[in-house]
């Protein structure tokens, strides 16, 4: 195969189409939500008073418990507290409602939950530098370090199944209402577990949703608040209402879910079967309320050794390539004519999903933000010298690249049942005939490329560059358009 249509070619069409496209069920990753907090996010819901498919849980609808991805489904025993109130069986909290909802919002995908709440806990018990000593400031040092706790049980898993964590939800403010001081520090607390949750997780922007409760006496707008102690149990709920308001200017991508008119059970704070499914419907308005507002795509991230990142290709170089015409919109028929997109239908769903305004093209900020997103988790190669102005990389990311997608057995160098060319290409590359293909045999090969006046534009616009037949699947196992190089 020519040599010009190596690498750049498909890697192009690749960062397109993988920006958006579906893949098969089996392959994708499940669209993961955290939740965590205190006794409402435990949940108080009675499982008998629900139908049989939230009863039940189905195979689109998950959750990771014992150590597994399973359905979705009310599992926990009542406790005694709960049985005072007349639960029999098992308890939920806002998880149903929530996760059902997020499937009928996105048909496509399988929803997973990973949740860890425990009733009454402080923010101090679970604080990412948690210590024993302030965790008993409020009598909880010896839970533990909830926000490990959490992290372990994502960690599990991530390591079970793949995932793409989504969003963060949080509910939980009760249990630093009763003292002054630790009330004081609720928004330095809050925003340290949602940073810390954010870095774990390698998602910088993860939306990060959470309730705030409200009566008839407490209004929506809490910025003119100046907090004053409360006689009662809760004497420093002002701080803590005042702080949930503030937190929505103070986190970066965060909702905040105001809890009114939530019914509870009799004479009791937790939010009964009809509260529960309450609370979860507004987690979920409010997700995808927030997500279609900030304009948040649903792109799949880009895998760990990523080679447009490794290649030092830019949202603006891999734009300029797909609009041909130069008028800075990349329409349906433009994303099809990329190398490696099967037909017009595979474009339309790709660009689809990341077209905010379903005008059914891609301004630059649309695609930007898609790029952006997909390459949220990615570490840019160390090196930026040598990297030309259009994004195309240098030499040696050329290289690290070529080496990533053919080297299987990760010795440094390629041979012929490894390379995923013709023998021919194989041949012009080896250009010592020691039957290897080593990095410092690339140089030519990618200054070439550097040197080449045409532009991929320029190229789809003669024909120059050829689209596989439709139907034809790559050869030797390669799955998709990322994993070719020739």
């Amino acid at each position: 195969m020519p040599h010009r249509q190596l690498t750049i070619g498909f890697l192009v069409a690749s960062l397109a189409a993988l920006c958006a496209a579906p893949v098969h069920a089996a392959d994708k990753p499940i669209k993961v939500f955290i939740l965590a907090g205190q006794s409402n996010m435990v949940g108080w819901g009675d499982s008998t008073k629900l139908p049989d498919e939230l009863r039940k849980g189905n195979d689109r609808v998950l959750m990771f418990e014992d150590g597994k991805w399973q359905p979705l489904r009310p599992h926990q025993g009542a406790n005694q507290g709960q049985r005072r109130v007349g639960l029999t069986e098992f308890s939920f909290g806002p998880e149903i409602a929530f996760a059902h909802a997020m499937t009928k919002a996105l048909p496509d995908e399988t929803i997973g939950v990973i949740k860890f709440s425990i009733g009454g806990t402080s923010l101090l018990a679970w604080k990412p530098d948690w210590s024993k000593e302030d965790a008993d400031r409020v009598g909880q040092g010896g839970l533990g370090s909830l926000y490990k706790r959490l992290i372990e049980k994502v960690g599990q898993a991530k390591r079970s199944r793949g995932i793409e964590v989504v969003g963060f939800l949080w509910l939980q403010g009760g249990g630093d209402m009763k003292k002054v001081d630790v009330a004081k520090e609720y928004l330095d607390n809050l925003k340290a577990l949602v940073a810390a949750v954010r870095k774990e997780t390698g998602v910088d922007n993860l939306p990060f949703i959470y309730g705030s409760p409200r009566n008839e006496e407490v209004p929506d707008d809490l910025s003119g608040l100046v907090p004053k102690v409360r006689i009662g149990r809760y004497s420093a709920v002002e701080w803590v209402l005042k702080a949930q308001f503030d937190a929505q200017k103070a986190i970066p991508n965060s909702k905040m879910v105001i809890l009114r008119d939530i019914e509870k059970h009799p004479q009791n704070v937790h939010y009964n079967t009809a509260g529960q499914l309450k609370a979860g419907e507004l987690f979920a308005e409010a997700f995808l309320e927030h997500v279609h507002k900030t304009g948040t795509p649903n792109v799949r991230t880009a895998p760990p050794n990523c080679p447009a990142c490794a290649m030092g290709l830019t949202a603006e170089f891999v734009f300029k390539r797909l609009d041909v015409n130069e008028d800075k919109i990349v329409t349906i028929q433009e994303f099809a004519r990329s190398p490696g997109m099967q037909d017009e239908s595979a474009a339309h769903d790709a660009v689809g999903r990341i077209d905010q305004d379903a005008d059914g093209s891609l301004s630059w900020e649309e695609f930007a933000a898609a790029y952006k997103a997909r390459h949220a988790n990615c570490k840019p190669s160390k090196s930026v010298e040598g990297t030309s102005p259009d994004g195309r990389g240098n030499g040696n990311r050329f290289a690290q690249v070529f080496m990533m997608r053919n080297d299987k057995n990760g010795d440094g160098k390629v041979d012929r049942s490894e390379f995923r060319g013709a023998d021919m290409g194989f041949n012009r590359l080896d250009e010592n005939g020691n039957g290897f293909i080593e990095a410092n045999e690339l140089g030519k090969l990618h200054q070439s490329r550097m040197n080449d006046p045409k532009s991929m534009r320029e190229r789809l616009q003669s024909g120059d560059v050829r689209k596989p037949p439709q139907g034809r699947r790559p050869r030797d196992g390669v799955n998709s358009p990322d994993d070719a190089e020739e």
